[in-house]
C-alpha cells in the first residue's frame, strides 16, 4: 500500500545471511550476461555484469548495479550515461565475456564497436543493446544502482548467453 512502507536500516535487524550464503543462493537465479559500457574522459570503458533489469516500460527504464571497486562504475558516474550489451550465446559471447570480465585497461583494443547516441560503445557483437542516459543513482550496500532512461536500443535474433551457478551456460532447447 502506497506511504505505508517503512525503510528498515540494516543495523535494526541484527543478524544477516553471510556473503557466501547469498552469492550461493543468487547463483540459483538464473541471469543473462551483459557488458555495461561507456566513455568517459574520453577512453571507452566495461565491464560484464549481470545485475541488470527492466525497471519500467513508461518510461522507458532499466537499472545497472555495479561494485563499489569497479572501475566501470566511476566511468559511469563521470559520463552520465550507459549501454548495457546483451551477450549471444556463441563464441564471440563467450570471448567478449571473458575479455570484460578481466581488468585489462584496454578492453576495447579488439573489440568491434561504435558510439551509441550518447557516446557509449555499442559492441557489434551484441545480442540487443540499450542505451541509458542516468537519471538517478543510489548507493546500495557495496554497489551503486544506476537508474537509466533508455533512449535508444535494438536486438537481432539468438539466444542470449545466460549465467547459473557461477558458470556461462545454454538455455534448454
Amino acid at each position: 500500500m502506497p506511504g505505508n512502507t517503512k525503510t528498515i536500516d540494516s543495523g535494526e535487524l541484527g543478524k544477516s545471511v553471510a556473503p557466501t550464503t547469498l552469492r550461493a543462493v543468487a547463483g540459483t537465479f538464473t541471469t543473462g550476461i551483459t557488458i555495461i559500457t561507456c566513455t568517459a574522459d574520453g577512453a571507452p570503458q566495461g565491464c560484464a555484469a549481470n545485475a541488470v533489469l527492466s525497471v519500467s516500460l513508461e518510461p522507458p527504464l532499466m537499472l545497472i548495479s555495479l561494485g563499489e571497486t569497479s572501475r566501470t562504475r566511476v566511468a559511469v558516474e563521470r559520463a552520465g550515461a550507459f549501454a548495457i550489451n546483451v551477450l549471444p550465446d556463441n563464441s564471440k559471447g563467450s570471448a567478449l565475456c571473458s575479455v570484460f570480465a578481466g581488468r585489462s585497461d584496454d578492453k576495447f583494443a579488439s573489440v568491434d564497436h561504435y558510439g551509441g547516441l550518447l557516446g557509449a560503445p555499442v559492441l557489434t557483437d551484441a545480442l540487443g543493446w540499450f542505451e541509458c542516459a542516468i537519471v538517478t543513482t543510489q548507493v546500495a550496500g557495496d554497489h551503486t544502482l544506476f537508474i537509466g532512461l533508455v533512449v535508444d536500443a535494438g536486438h537481432v535474433p539468438g539466444d542470449p548467453l545466460v549465467f547459473f551457478r557461477g558458470q556461462n551456460r545454454k538455455l534448454a532447447a
